[in-house]
């Protein structure tokens, strides 16, 4: 076996989608070569995806940092250079091949998988948990205490696994991995404790540049870049306490665990694991590509990543993408300052995409994934601030009301029955904004900056339209599923202001309360 196998400058293993629809694997350098020939990262995963957009950023950050789009070695000294570097590759519609196809030679040794000296993110002769390679692969979310009873894997693909999607999963399990018990114990790796955020483009190209935010917040210039497979040697203390980076190529291939691949004629059988590094995430804004909330921890007010709800569709997330409860993603001012300064087209579009993780119980395992998108007009990242962004969260609380009142109904119906009206309640909330979901995107699509104030009112008031006729079609389904039991109904003895209060449920009292709060709902929204 030879000691060193499988470059991943070379060989294929990062998986795209063409614009014919197909899946291709690439190497790391032709994904970044020809970008603009794809359309998106197609990994097995979105979490896998996110890992390595996030190591595709890092090689263009470390390389245009250093060198401007023809190849010359120019470091980013300026704001000015900053959005002329950004927006001479974004008119060439490709990456330029000499800066990268020459920073891949210069460090050529760094990239294979396997190595003696320089294993890619990894640590060679590594001591630390042994953990079979099933463990390793985000679609079996498996352990030797948690089998998968429907696993796309089975047989001897979950005893082994292919030098390149062992490549994959190597990436995706430095920016994942849970906590489970290791000695010392690690902390969270940092890119799972974040409320991901990433733009997206209509080609891997656009969707690189989105994200390529050479100026932090577009408003600061970096630090120098220090990817991780730069350093002189691999990084082999465990539970490392780091500064916060004050570079992206250093914060986006950060270690947070030390891993060593072990692998048997030419599949890789299992790895070893240990704590890596990790940082204090307060105000950690060299991450571009979080969502930030506000918390009061004794008496003061911090800036922590806001993790997602993977019940909750994006949108109704929208205040906090645009930053007006907490501080706006990295990447959203950075959008926002290209359209300022004219790097991008007002008419243009502009998908964000979340995505996560949810782990079991004291952070073991990761018990799912989840991903979701929204598409607004670029421009109204900028207007939004104003006008637009008020009254886009306004209608998100609307939407709030109306499955608030519908929860109410369902409740209310499940205790006319005889049940105690808990889980009808959210089960109704949840089907509320599932019929909520699509009209609503629809209608922020329809937003535009140009719209004089009469169209702006006329556009909010069709869409309250079609949210109270949905949300009165399905209280309506509601009464007619509920049967006859339930327009008979029930007394039943309930705690108010810590008192018995006898009170009796009907279908009849619970649908003409229905419609009292609908227009008490549409009676403040005016």
């Amino acid at each position: 076996m030879n000691d060193r196998e499988f470059h991943l400058c070379r060989e294929p293993w990062i998986l795209v989608m063409q614009k014919d629809f197909r899946m291709k694997e690439v190497s790391l350098e032709e994904a970044l070569i020809c970008a603009d020939e794809y359309r998106v990262l197609a990994g097995e995963t979105e979490t896998q995806n996110m890992a390595i957009l996030r190591l595709l950023l890092a090689c263009l950050h470390t390389v245009f940092s250093r060198e401007d789009e023809m190849g010359n070695k120019f470091e980013i000294d300026s704001k000015t250079e900053a959005d002329r570097r950004w927006k001479a590759i974004w008119d060439m519609g490709h990456f330029p091949q000499m800066p990268i196809r020459s920073y891949f030679k210069q460090w050529e040794e760094r990239f294979w998988l396997f190595d003696k000296q320089y294993p890619f993110y990894q640590v060679p002769a590594l001591e630390g948990t042994y953990n079979p390679v099933k463990k390793m692969n985000g679609e079996l979310v498996e352990s030797n205490n948690k089998i998968q009873l429907f696993s796309l894997t089975s047989g001897k693909e979950k005893e082994q696994m292919a030098y390149d999607e062992a490549a994959r999963w190597l990436i995706h399990l430095q920016n994942f991995e849970d906590t489970a018990a290791k000695k010392p114990s690690p902390k969270r790796c940092w890119t799972g404790s974040l409320g991901l955020v990433a733009a997206k483009g209509n080609t891997l190209f656009e969707t690189l540049m989105l994200n390529l935010t050479l100026l932090k917040d577009g408003q600061e210039l970096w630090g120098e870049a220090k990817p991780s497979w730069e350093r002189d040697k691999p990084e082999t203390d465990k539970l490392k306490e780091i500064p916060i980076p004050d570079n992206q190529p250093e914060l986006l291939t950060m270690q947070c665990r030390r891993l060593l691949l072990q692998r048997e004629e030419g599949v890789v059988k299992g790895y070893v694991e240990a704590a890596g590094d990790y940082f204090d995430g307060e105000s950690a804004f060299s991450e571009q590509m979080t969502f930030w909330a506000k918390r009061e921890k004794k008496g003061m007010t911090e800036m922590v990543p806001y993790v997602h709800d993977a019940t909750r569709q994006m949108w109704r997330d929208f205040s906090v993408l645009v930053g007006e409860t907490g501080k706006k993603p990295g990447v959203v001012a950075w959008i926002k300052h290209l359209q300022a300064k004219g790097k991008l087209e007002k008419s243009k579009f502009v998908s964000f995409q979340i995505v996560g993780v949810v782990y079991g119980s004291m952070n073991c395992g990761i018990a799912d994934t989840f991903s979701d998108s929204l598409q607004i007009h670029i421009s109204l990242l900028e207007d939004l601030e104003k006008i637009w962004q008020s009254e886009v969260k306004y209608q998100v609380e609307y939407s709030a009301h109306l499955a608030n009142a519908v929860g109410q109904l369902a409740s209310s119906l499940d205790k006319a029955r005889g049940g105690d009206g808990g889980v009808a309640r959210e089960q109704a909330k949840e089907q509320a904004y599932y019929r909520l979901d699509m009209p609503f995107r629809q209608w922020l699509l329809q937003v535009e900056p140009k719209q004089t104030q009469e169209d702006r009112k006329e556009n909010v008031r069709k869409w309250r339209e079609t949210a109270r006729r949905l949300i009165l079609n399905l209280g309506n389904e509601l009464v007619r599923q509920a049967g006859v039991e339930a327009v008979i109904g029930r007394s039943r003895n309930e705690k108010v202001k810590n008192k018995l209060t006898e009170r009796h449920y009907s279908a009849p009292e619970a649908f003409n309360y229905f419609l009292f709060s609908l227009k008490n709902i549409e009676r403040a929204g005016k």
